[in-house]
Parts: C-alpha cells; structure tokens; sequence
C-alpha cells in the first residue's frame, strides 16, 4: 500500500492528528513520525541531508522559510487562502510564492490565576501588557508569596525571553537587513530584566519546557506564566485546577510563529502530498486540531468557538499586534547561538552584556 510519510512536532495539534485518528479519514496511508522539539532541528537537518526519505516536513513558519526556501528544500504550493488569518496566510509566503501550510500558532501568551491577581493587585490584567508590566506584577506576587514560571530550559528560552529583548524598541536583528544587532543597549536591558525575574520564579524553573509550564499553572505552584497559543488546549484540560480561574493576555512585544506543513522538493509523491495538506488546512480538520492545541488558523474556528475557548479573544488580538523575526539564512543556527548565550547569563555564568556581545560576535562569524 502507498503511504506518505510526514515528519512532524511533538504538539498537542499534531498529537491531535494522531489521537483522534484524523489522518485514517484521509484516502491515502499516512505515516507520521513525531520528534520532541529538542530533537526536531537536528532530525529534519537529516531530512534536508537525503539521510531518510519524507513526503511532508512541519517547518516552524517564517522561522527557518528563507532559509529551506532558498537551499531548494521546499516544494511550491498553490491553495487558496480561504479563510486563513491573513497574518498567518502572509506568513506562509516567500517572494510571491506559497511554500508552506498552516497546522497551528505559537504565539506568547500569559496565563494568571485571576484570583491571586486580583487579592494582590486589585484588578484583573489587561488583554495586552507591556514586559515591564509584567516584571511589576511578578515583583508584587514574590512580596505577597507568589511564584511565577519561565519556560528557561536553554532549548525554549532564546523565544521566551524575546518579548523582553525587544521591551525598548530594538529587536535582537535588525528587521529590514535580518543583521545582528543583539549588543545593542536596548536589547541588553531587556535580557537583564528577563534575567531578573529568575528572583520571582520557582527554583528549577531553568529545566522548564511546555509540559513543566503546563503542570506548574494547572496544579497552581505557579500563578503566572508564559506560554505559547499552541499549548493552551493541553494546559487548560481535566488536569488543570479550576481552569475557570485562569485569565489571560499578551505582550505588547509578542511574538507569534506558524508550525507549518511543506513539501520536501525530494518527495515522489507531490500531488498526493498536496491533497495531504489541502485535506489538514480544511475547516473540519482545524477545527478539531485547533482544539487541541488551542490555537487554530482560521478566522472561522475563533468565531464559531469564542464561547467554548475563552483565550480566543486575547489570542486574536495577539496574532494582530505580533511581530515576527525577520526571514533569516541560517537561521537555525544563529539562533542557536543566542538559545546558548541567554542560557548562560540566566543561570549566572555570564553577564548579560557579555553574553550578547559574545552572541553577536559568534553570529557574525557564522556570516564570514
């Protein structure tokens, strides 16, 4: 029997695909291969080496786009946008052409618990906040007791810090020419002030993935944290206590990537890879995998389940003011050098200033 092959991201939508059996309703046999993000790079970097065959890649949207685009990885598509959001539908395009499909958003979102909030603060948070604001509030929880979580282990924490690098209006890279700029002082503010708020964190937070996140809110030893849009549906699930108390909002500095599906240039199988993936990007299939992870694509699964998921709103409102990074060569690598230098200042070996300036000078090298 023909089967397609698909390397894909450990996600509650991808599980979804998998657990609700969404792929036996499609024709064709589906083999999906699913790899923990510590392991996702290094395992699609074999892909793209011709060490094992894939019809289907999940690329992290405009993350790693150019990159792949632009060393013939990708195969171009061509589907209309329906009723995709429009930032998402952007996001899948690269010089006028479509390489890439949407499955589901990562964007920073916050979650608190509103009745700690509101007995320490006197109020709810708002919608969107600024990274500031949100230093403040974890400051004022640690004084009445309270603790936070950071999403810190070194694989998520280049991401996680993000909102805090560009708090002063200056991204890590430059957004018109992609060139590093990371020592500059606005960014090195920002990553004293994210390293900071390790004070107002529980202890091990420095080992914390999605799922480490994920419990701390649920059983409430956290009462504040951030994590992605696409996490939200496995965090407020049966395991969450009193997920009727957990409120939300969204960095000001957000930023928001799109866990896509693309075509490796190398499959034999194109056209059935393309009904693949015409098949996942349909209204049904978003809106069951959407509710798994929490972050569906299209506009009209947020209208139809506002009720049903109340992060919807907060969410849409973060997809709007969201920045991405700049479209990157080598993106996977340079990033990779400033995963491993915000590391080590977040667990004290080196300053933050040091730490950039090191970044910078590491990346420029990776250009030479």
């Amino acid at each position: 029997m023909e089967t397609l092959r698909v390397l894909a991201v450990a996600d509650p939508a991808v599980m979804a695909y998998v657990d609700q059996k969404l792929l036996d309703e499609f024709p064709i046999k589906v083999e999906m291969d699913i790899f923990p993000w510590s392991l996702y790079y290094s395992t699609m970097q074999e892909v793209f080496d011709g060490k094992e065959d894939y019809d289907v890649i999940m690329v992290a949207g405009h993350l790693w786009k150019r990159d792949f685009v632009e060393k013939g990885y990708l195969s171009p598509l061509s589907y209309g946008n329906e009723d995709i959001l429009p930032v998402v539908a952007k996001e899948m395009e690269f010089n006028g052409k479509q390489y890439l499909s949407p499955s589901f958003c990562d964007g920073h979102m916050i979650l608190y618990r509103k009745s700690v909030i509101k007995e320490v603060l006197g109020n709810e948070l708002g919608e969107m906040i600024t990274p500031e604001e949100y230093y403040e509030v974890a400051q004022k929880l640690s004084a009445a007791g309270y603790l936070i979580a950071m999403k810190a282990d070194e694989s998520e924490i280049f991401t996680d810090a993000l909102p805090f690098l560009r708090m002063k209006g200056v991204d890590a890279y430059d957004e018109e020419t992609g060139k590093i700029q990371c020592d500059r002082e606005e960014v090195i503010h920002g990553l004293e002030k994210y390293v900071a708020l390790r004070r107002f964190a529980l202890d091990d937070t420095d080992t914390y993935g999605n799922e480490e996140v994920a419990r701390k809110l649920q059983s409430k030893e956290a009462v504040m944290g951030v994590t992605w849009s696409g996490q939200l549906g496995s965090v407020i699930n049966e395991a969450c206590i009193e997920k009727e108390d957990l409120g939300f909002s969204t960095f000001s500095t957000a930023w928001n990537v799109t866990w896509s599906f693309a075509i490796s240039s190398r499959s034999r199988n194109i056209e059935k890879a393309m009904g693949l993936l015409r098949y996942l990007r349909s209204e049904s299939i978003d809106q069951k995998a959407g509710g798994a992870s929490g972050a569906p694509v299209r506009k009209g699964s947020y209208l139809s389940f506002m009720e049903v998921y109340p992060w919807y709103c907060c969410q849409l409102k973060m997809f709007e003011h969201a920045k991405p990074l700049p479209d990157l060569i080598r993106a996977g690598d340079k990033n990779g050098v400033l995963y491993h230098q915000i590391a080590l200042s977040f667990a004290g070996k080196k300053m933050p200033r040091d730490a950039m300036i090191d970044a910078k000078q590491q990346i420029l090298e990776l250009e030479s």
